[in-house]
């Protein structure tokens, strides 16, 4: 299975999408993949297949396999643990990346509405349908990342609060181990007030996405293997050593030591652990 990533063009857009990822797979043989948390928004599109997504307490597992119905469009994000995908089918599948809190600057459909719908990509006009068979007719992908640039680009009204663009600059570059009273504080804002501030624009709570951004700082930094463990789990406020592996492997299901042997990174951007079960 191949995966391409191709980024925005459009200098305004690459504030809301952080890229295009294209998989494709011409046979039915079974391949996996698993990706980890992270609190960016996935709207992915399928053409003639079935999905079957399990998500609870002790499950984080979809299943693609094939159909006759032509396009599917659902969202996937805001993981507490690995996102296990078996593909069973031939695969031609497009991925938009969205930014964290992004989507709202395209909809006005809550999170709870959009995460449960099987179509989601009809959030970008009644012609959705015509929009999909038009870009996945064009076999270059990078004619199909022009398109869906053009249409997203015609759905931008950018109305995000400034409140909420506040408080994930402070998540991004603070130094400091937030807490959500810390947090409020600095925004002069209430925590009720931000608890209702990020379900509503981002669509999880501010804890889990500072704990989510956490992760993703310090899975970047062990991938990069510029410092020892130890230096990591200290920069990032760790100063327990099994309190670290235990926090990582929740949200890997690995230990650091184990996942830097199992994972792969494509073009800089999508860290992932690949299994193509027809060549083990």
């Amino acid at each position: 299975m191949d995966a391409i990533i191709i980024k925005p063009r459009n200098e305004l857009l690459k504030k809301f999408v952080q890229y295009f990822l294209f998989f494709r797979k011409p046979d039915a043989g079974l391949v996996s993949y698993s990706t980890f948390p992270n609190n960016n928004l996935c709207l992915a599109i399928y053409k003639e297949n079935k999905i079957e997504y399990t998500s609870d307490s002790k499950s984080n597992h979809c299943i693609v396999s094939k159909d006759s119905s032509s396009f599917k469009s659902r969202l996937f994000g805001f993981h507490k643990m690995p996102f296990h995908v078996n593909v069973h089918s031939a695969l031609d599948q497009i991925c938009i990346l969205f930014e964290p809190a992004a989507l709202t600057a395209f909809t006005n459909e809550s999170y709870q509405d959009l995460l449960s719908a099987d179509h989601v990509f009809d959030i970008f006009g009644r012609n959705s349908h015509f929009l999909l068979e038009e870009i996945f007719d064009d076999e270059d992908l990078f004619k199909r990342a022009e398109k869906l640039e053009h249409i997203l680009m015609s759905n931008l009204k950018i109305r995000q609060p400034e409140k909420l663009k506040e408080a994930l600059d402070f998540i991004s570059t603070g130094s400091d181990h937030l807490t959500i009273d810390m947090l409020a504080k600095k925004l002069g804002i209430s925590p009720p007030t931000l608890f209702r501030l990020f379900k509503y624009n981002v669509g999880l709570n501010p804890k889990s996405y500072i704990n989510t951004n956490r992760f993703r700082n310090i899975l970047n930094e062990i991938l990069q293997r510029k410092q020892a463990l130890t230096s990591v789990a200290h920069a990032n406020l760790y100063y327990d050593q099994a309190h670290f592996i235990k926090d990582f492997k929740a949200f890997s299901g690995y230990s650091p030591k184990q996942l830097i042997n199992k994972i792969s990174i494509e073009q800089n951007n999508l860290a992932w652990i690949y299994q193509n079960k027809n060549h083990r």
